[in-house]
């Protein structure tokens, strides 16, 4: 347990004012016998409370002390005393004036009390936001492992499977070193394309695969050079040889021929 972070969540004044639950009451009483710093900040707090009702406390006099309930329900009375034969008219402002101090001490106790418990919350209500945060970030981080995690796994699954066939498409052009993998399954007819050189294409252009049988080409999609890792695309029932071509974005009906840029060998 954190003791400065527990002394500080105001728990310990809490205490001192008798304003914990009887659970919290036992459970705090146990962290003073595991943790004496927790005591040392009791007596603190104890001592500062003391102190400060000692220097704003206000007694009235012995002799009021028996009318001053009388006094605030029935306003101000005139009693009469005999003393030696006398009647004796005893005047009760002074009263008024206790009663005043004593309504100033209640005002200013409970104005620090109010600071003093605000303040507390605004520094948990910190804690908090703090945590809500952090919450946030690690979130936002699973995520990411997440998402990066279920990838790998699937693609993994794609290069493991028995009935996937791995084609090498090579650059048409021996003077580059264009290359890329293409993962096609022959029962499931799913494709796959795994790029590992090609240039970035000119802007409203697009890489295109093709699955040529019987040396018709047939449109297997389109995709991007500089993403990483297997790319899915169309589903070929047959194919004898691959080839990737630079179309216009979006793709073309027929290949471009002279913007070849990899073959395969015939399967």
């Amino acid at each position: 347990m954190d003791i400065k972070e527990y002394i500080s969540s105001g728990i310990v004044e809490l205490y001192a004012l008798n304003s914990l639950s009887p659970e919290e009451r036992n459970e705090f009483e146990r962290n003073i016998l595991l943790y004496p710093e927790i005591g040392t900040e009791l007596k603190k707090v104890e001592k500062a409370l003391e102190d400060y009702s000692i220097a704003h406390s206000v007694n009235p006099r012995p002799v009021l002390r028996s009318i001053i309930l009388e006094a605030v329900l029935s306003g101000e009375k005139k009693s009469t005393n005999k003393e030696k034969g006398k009647v004796i008219q005893m005047d009760y402002s002074p009263t008024y004036k206790y009663l005043i101090a004593a309504s100033l001490a209640a005002l200013i106790v409970s104005t620090f009390a109010s600071w003093f418990f605000y303040s507390r919350w605004d520094e948990a209500e910190q804690r908090y936001t703090i945590m809500l945060n952090q919450k946030n970030e690690l979130a936002e981080s699973y995520n990411i492992v997440k998402a990066n995690y279920d990838e790998s796994t699937a693609t993994l699954f794609v290069m493991r499977d028995e009935d996937s066939k791995v084609i090498v498409l090579n650059a048409t052009d021996t003077m580059h070193r264009y290359q890329a993998r293409v993962y096609w399954n022959n029962r499931t007819h799913q494709s796959y394309i795994d790029i590992l050189s090609l240039p970035t294409p000119d802007s409203g252009k697009q890489f295109q695969l093709w699955a040529l049988v019987g040396g018709k080409p047939k449109d297997a999609g389109v995709f991007s050079s500089q993403d990483i890792g297997l790319q899915r695309l169309k589903d070929v029932d047959k194919a004898d040889m691959w080839a990737v071509t630079l179309e216009p974005k979006g793709g073309s009906i027929t290949p471009t021929l002279d913007q070849m840029y990899l073959i395969s060998k015939s399967s």
